[in-house]
């Protein structure tokens, strides 16, 4: 599961998005309604360690365990 850092270039907040399977540098990043923003690059980083986390705990990009 890959997933962005992103700002947006107008309010300058931050968000971590999933990119799809297939998705290759150079692409449009998709941001899905929903996606939750952060004030600050430090929040939207520090939400990083509970998307790893849930990476070892064996769950896809669907949230079911392998």
């Amino acid at each position: 599961m890959k997933h962005a850092l992103f700002e947006d270039r107008i309010t300058h907040a931050f968000a971590i998005v999933r990119l799809p399977a297939r998705f290759v540098e150079g692409d449009k990043v998709p941001v899905p309604p929903g996606t939750r923003w952060f004030r600050t690059r430090e929040e939207a980083v520090a939400t990083l360690s509970h998307l790893f986390d849930q990476d070892e705990d064996g769950h896809s990009e669907h949230g079911r365990r392998h």
